[in-house]
């Protein structure tokens, strides 16, 4: 079962997603105090599938009191999206962190580099470093095919779904992302009518790894009431 961080479920301000292949204790210190992250599945548990990831969420989501506030970085941001449009689940607001919803450009093999390279560099914790790696190290297969569902999503139609429901949506870019760069995440803002937000900050996709307080601030800001 996967396991969740952060407070009980019952007074949380919001739920954050991680993206492809972490875990909730890379994204400590980037989520607000009081916010729940919740902790995917394992390639091996989910069967490394989009399907089964959005089963996930939607029965991690549906039947908590709403409204909630969702967040979720790159394939979490996508996530998010399928929950907010699933039956049983209320969402009063979107945060969408470099959200990978669109088809990306970016090969796997450099997917994975990048976030080898990342590792190597030193700017995981070190434990949760570890679980990444060890899963992918392990189960390469699983990764890639992942991965390569990840690469070919496209939420054109579900994030139209969103702006027709008019769920209020923040997309967060960062302008050194080779993955989900700040076109593609001007264009989810303009396909789910929401506000964009480009940070001017080194790092890429994994920015928040060296900015843990700007996302903090990002996700608290885009949460405000008002």
């Amino acid at each position: 079962m996967a396991e969740v961080c952060r407070v009980s479920w019952v007074s949380v301000s919001g739920l954050f997603v991680p993206g492809w292949g972490a875990h909730a204790g890379i994204y400590r210190g980037a989520v607000p105090a009081g916010w729940e992250i919740l902790d995917p599945p394992t390639f091996v548990a989910s069967g490394a599938t989009v399907v089964a990831y959005r089963r996930w969420i939607v029965e991690r989501c549906r039947g908590r009191p709403g409204p909630l506030t969702l967040a979720g970085h790159s394939f979490g941001a996508v996530l998010a999206v399928h929950a907010a449009l699933a039956d049983g689940v209320e969402v009063e607001r979107l945060v969408l962190v470099s959200p990978s919803a669109l088809p990306l450009d970016k090969p796997v093999p450099l997917m994975l580099w990048d976030f080898s390279r990342r590792v190597a560099a030193g700017w995981f914790p070190l434990r949760e470093a570890a679980r990444s790696v060890r899963q992918v190290l392990l189960h390469p297969l699983l990764a890639r095919r992942l991965g390569m569902e990840v690469r070919a999503i496209d939420l054109s139609e579900e994030l139209e779904c969103v702006r027709d429901r008019g769920v209020p949506c923040t997309v967060i870019a960062a302008s050194t992302d080779t993955l989900t760069p700040p076109s593609l995440c001007r264009r989810v803002a303009e396909l789910c009518g929401g506000d964009y937000r480009e940070l001017d900050v080194p790092g890429g996709h994994l920015w928040f790894l060296r900015a843990r307080d700007l996302l903090a601030g990002e996700l608290f800001a885009a949460n405000r009431p008002g």
